[in-house]
């Protein structure tokens, strides 16, 4: 028997039953999450309705429960919710897109040289506290309320904390790794390979997560503020023609895709990042 097979679990030690019983509660415990959930929508429209019977807001700020309903289905029905859903989505993600093309590259450069990363860490400071929303009234003015101003303007806003994130993962070479390759000499393009990019991905990927649901939201933002086409668009239209139903069915379905999105990432991320997790367990 070899060193490996002597600390490797043995098999006929462990109860038949053991797996089940260890994955029983994690099932509990998501099904009772699960009824929570259920639970906190079903009282969250109960105290919807009964603040409209109430009658404490006017039927234009807050309108019934049913008529939101209603509206929500039929939307899917009518040509203009898709576009305006395409619209918005495939400007978000093309700005999110153009981050990442920016954003990783360009961290990775800052994040393994100190004197770049000191002589421009104080434009990307400048830059990640600038509020990118009041860049709106010029690119409008530069590109019109256009596809083009909504992409720039989404790229501008979620290409922070992609950079931020790459940056720090880029630095976090262990000084032992650092040291030996240096005494190595090992060849920058293999350096990069092997040690840069796998300790910076991690970082990478969590930047990219948090610019996604960013990018929803800026979207939506610059729609509403210029009257662009899309679901802020609708949103700020429907507003004006007093439709408080139709509003909120499309704040509504623009919430739902922003949480898709982030489901998705996760999963992205999980499936990517599988050997970082595991090689922190096995480290643990």
């Amino acid at each position: 028997m070899t060193v490996i097979e002597n600390l490797r679990p043995s098999t006929s030690s462990r109860p038949s039953g053991e797996g089940k019983r260890a994955t029983a509660p994690k099932r509990l415990s998501r099904r009772h999450l699960t009824m929570w959930q259920i639970v906190t929508v079903l009282a969250t429209l109960l105290v919807w309705t009964l603040i409209y019977i109430s009658g404490a807001f006017s039927r234009e700020l807050l309108p019934p429960v049913w008529e939101v309903a209603v509206r929500f289905v039929t939307l899917i029905t009518e040509s203009e919710f898709w576009f305006a859903l395409g619209f918005t989505v495939s400007n978000a993600l093309i700005g999110l897109l153009l981050a990442i093309i920016v954003g990783i590259p360009l961290g990775m450069v800052l994040g393994t040289s100190p004197a770049l990363n000191r002589s421009t860490q104080f434009l990307v400071d400048l830059g990640r506290a600038f509020p990118v929303i009041a860049l709106l009234p010029v690119m409008v003015l530069i590109l019109g309320a256009t596809a083009q101003m909504e992409i720039v303007v989404v790229f501008l806003g979620v290409v922070w904390p992609i950079l931020l994130q790459t940056i720090d993962g880029a630095k976090r070479v262990e000084p032992v790794i650092a040291d030996t390759v240096s005494a190595y000499r090992i060849p920058l393009r293999l350096r990069f390979i092997k040690v840069t990019l796998p300790n910076a991905a991690p970082f990478a990927v969590t930047g990219i997560r948090i610019a996604s649901s960013a990018s929803i939201l800026i979207a939506l933002g610059v729609e509403v503020l210029s009257v662009t086409p899309g679901i802020g668009g609708e949103i700020s239209r429907a507003q004006t023609d007093g439709a408080p139903a139709l509003a909120l069915s499309y704040v509504i379905y623009a919430g739902i895709v922003g949480f898709l999105v982030n489901k998705v990432l996760w999963s992205v991320e999980g499936k990517l990042l599988a050997w970082n997790r595991q090689s922190v367990e096995a480290a643990a």
